[in-house]
C-alpha cells in the first residue's frame, strides 16, 4: 500500500484564516488525502457507499462487523477497530448515534480512534450529539493537533443514499474548505454556522420543526380518518398548499398504512428533541409543543416502537390494530395446490411435516440478527409456521407463505391465527400479483428467512425465486437462509454446489454477510450451507 500522502498545510498558530473566500485559491484535493468511515448504520452505510462510488479510497469500521461487508465489496478496507481505521488517515468521518458512542470510539480506551490520529488531521462528525460535547471533543482533540467539524446532517435514509443531505457545519472555515469536497459528495447544501457546536445548534432547530411536522401530519390524518375523509386524496390536495411539508408528502402514505419502515428512528429522534429541549431551558424558553412530542415518543418507546421511523408517532394518534390473518388473497391453482397439500401430509416438504431447522433456529436466537433493523421478514415455504413463529417472537413483523393450505392451517393452530405480529399467507411466491394484493409491495420487506423454498423449487425455476426475493425486499434488506447443498435419497434433486449456489445468489444482486457450513445440522443432511446474504443499501 503506497504511503499516506502529507496533510495540507495548516495555518500557524495564532495566524488569522481570511473569512468570506468561497473558494480558496489552493482548495484541497481530497483524492489525496486518505478517509476512514466509523458507524455504518441507516445513515452511515449509504454515506459511505457513494464516497466510494465518487472513487475515494475508503477504510471502515463498525461495532457489528458484518455491516462492513456490503462496503468491503465495494472496495472499501476494513479495519479492526476504530484506532486502526483511523491510523494513517487524514480525515476520520464518524457517524454514531449519540454522545456517549461518539466519546467511546474517539476518546476512550486503548482501540480509540483519536490514539491513532497523526496531527495535522481533521475529524469530521456526522453524528447529533449536544453542542457542549462537540465544543469538548474539539478542546481535547485540539490538544493533539488534530481539528474537528461538528457536521450533523439531514435528509433521513433517502437523502443519504441519493447523497442530497443537508450538511450543517461548525469549525473553523479553513477546515470546512479542506472538509468540503467530501461533504459534497454526501450532501447537496453545505451550509456553514459559525464554531464548533453551532451546527449541533442549528441541528437541535431542525429536530423542534421535525416534531412539529410529523406530529401535526399525525394528528391531521387521525382527524382525517374520523371524519371518514378520502385520506389518500386529502393528502395530495393538499401536499402542495400552505399545509404542504416534507413529513406528508414523504410519510403520509405510510402513516395511512400504519407501516413505518426506516427513514430515521424514532428514539434517535428522541435523543435529539431532548438536546433541542436542555438547549432551550438553557436560555429560559420553553418548547411545549417539542415537549408534548418527546412525551409521546416515550411512550411510545415503552412500547417497543423505538426502532420504527418517527413517522411512527401515528401510532399515538390512530392506533393501527394488527392485520387480520390473511386468507388467499387470489385464486390458487387447485392442483397445484393439492400437490403441496400431498406432499406436506406424506412429509416431502424436506423437513419432517414442518419441523425446525436446528441451525436456522440457533442463529435467529443469538446476537447476529439483533442488529439489523426491525420490519416485515417473509418466511416462504413456512410449513408449520415455526420460523415465522420465532421471528415474531424476536419483535419482527413475520409474515408466513405457503401453497399448502394444510401446513398453514396447522401453523395457525400451533401458533394463532391473530397473534401480534405474526400472520399467514397461502400463496405462491412467483405470484406478484397475489402478493401485491396481500400487502407485499416491492421493496416493502426487511428480510426473508427460508430452509425450503429455494432448495424445494425446481431448479430451472430459482432464478426467477431470487428475482422475486430481491424484487420484494428494501434496499439494506437480507436473505437468511440454510440451503441444501446434497441431493436426499428418494427426494427432489435438491444437489447443488455451495460455489454454485453462491454464485446464483450473487447474480441475484446480493452480497454475502456470511457464508459457512451449517453448524448443528443433522449428520444426514451434512451438505447444508448457512447463508445471510444482504441487498446493498444503495440500490435504487
Amino acid at each position: 500500500m503506497d504511503p499516506a500522502p502529507p496533510s495540507p498545510s495548516r495555518p500557524a498558530a495564532g495566524q488569522r484564516v481570511p473569512m468570506g473566500v468561497a473558494e480558496p485559491a489552493a482548495r484541497p484535493d481530497l483524492r489525496r488525502e486518505t478517509v476512514a468511515f466509523l458507524g455504518l448504520g441507516a445513515l452511515g452505510t449509504p454515506m459511505a457507499a457513494n464516497l466510494l462510488a465518487a472513487d475515494f479510497p475508503l477504510t471502515v469500521h463498525n461495532r457489528n462487523r458484518q455491516r462492513e461487508e456490503p462496503l468491503a465489496a465495494l472496495g472499501a478496507r476494513r479495519a479492526a477497530n476504530p484506532w486502526e481505521a483511523a491510523t494513517g488517515s487524514t480525515l476520520l468521518c464518524l457517524c454514531l448515534s449519540d454522545d456517549a458512542a461518539v466519546r467511546a470510539v474517539l476518546l476512550e480506551g486503548p482501540d480509540a480512534a483519536s490514539g491513532g490520529l497523526a496531527p495535522g488531521s481533521l475529524v469530521i462528525d456526522f453524528s447529533t450529539i449536544a453542542p457542549a460535547s462537540s465544543e469538548e471533543l474539539a478542546a481535547r482533540l485540539r490538544e493533539r493537533g488534530v481539528a474537528y467539524l461538528d457536521a450533523p446532517v439531514t435528509g433521513g435514509t433517502e437523502g443519504a443514499r441519493a447523497g442530497t443531505l443537508s450538511v450543517l457545519v461548525g469549525g473553523n472555515e479553513w477546515d470546512l474548505e479542506r472538509a468540503r469536497p467530501l461533504l459534497e459528495v454526501v450532501g447537496s447544501r453545505v451550509s456553514h454556522f459559525g464554531p464548533v457546536g453551532a451546527g449541533q445548534r442549528v441541528k437541535a432547530v431542525n429536530q423542534v420543526l421535525v416534531a412539529g411536522s410529523y406530529g401535526a401530519v399525525a394528528e391531521a390524518l387521525a382527524l382525517g380518518e374520523r371524519l371518514k375523509l378520502p385520506m389518500e386524496q386529502v393528502c395530495e390536495a393538499l401536499m402542495d398548499g400552505a399545509a404542504g411539508s416534507w413529513a406528508l408528502r414523504h410519510r403520509s402514505a405510510n402513516m395511512l398504512e400504519g407501516r413505518f419502515p426506516l427513514g430515521f428512528r424514532l428514539a434517535l429522534h428522541h435523543k435529539d428533541l431532548q438536546i433541542a429541549l436542555e438547549a432551550a431551558a438553557a436560555t429560559g424558553l420553553e418548547l411545549p409543543l417539542s415537549a408534548r412530542v418527546a412525551a409521546i415518543e416515550a411512550e411510545l418507546m415503552a412500547a417497543g416502537h423505538g426502532d420504527e421511523d418517527v413517522s411512527a408517532l401515528a401510532r399515538w394518534f390512530a392506533p393501527h390494530p394488527e392485520p387480520p390473518p390473511l386468507a388467499t388473497p387470489s385464486p390458487v391453482p387447485s392442483a397445484e395446490a393439492a400437490a403441496w397439500d400431498q406432499r406436506y401430509r406424506e412429509g416431502r416438504d424436506g423437513w419432517e411435516l414442518g419441523a425446525p431447522a436446528p441451525p436456522l433456529d440457533a442463529f435467529l436466537r443469538e446476537d447476529p440478527l439483533r442488529p439489523l433493523p426491525p420490519g416485515e421478514v417473509l418466511v416462504p415455504g413456512c410449513g408449520r409456521g415455526h420460523e415465522a413463529a420465532l421471528l415474531a417472537e424476536l419483535g419482527f413483523e413475520a409474515i408466513g407463505l405457503d401453497l399448502s393450505g394444510e401446513a398453514l392451517q396447522e401453523a395457525r393452530r400451533l401458533h394463532g391465527a391473530d397473534r401480534p405480529g405474526l400472520r399467514w399467507l397461502q400463496a405462491d411466491l412467483l405470484d406478484a400479483a397475489a402478493l401485491r394484493s396481500a400487502g407485499l409491495a416491492d421493496g416493502s420487506l426487511q428480510g426473508v428467512v427460508e430452509h425450503t423454498c429455494f432448495c424445494a423449487i425446481d431448479p430451472s425455476r430459482r432464478s426467477d425465486y431470487l428475482a422475486a426475493v430481491t424484487r420484494l425486499l428494501a434496499p439494506g434488506g437480507w436473505l437468511l437462509g440454510l440451503f441444501w447443498c446434497h441431493t436426499r435419497p428418494g427426494g427432489p434433486p435438491f444437489g447443488s454446489d455451495p460455489q454454485q449456489l453462491a454464485d446464483q445468489l450473487r447474480r441475484a444482486g446480493l452480497i454475502p454477510l456470511l457464508w459457512e457450513p451449517a453448524r448443528g445440522s443433522r449428520a444426514e443432511r451434512s451438505g447444508e450451507w448457512l447463508g445471510l446474504w444482504q441487498l446493498p443499501a444503495g440500490r435504487d
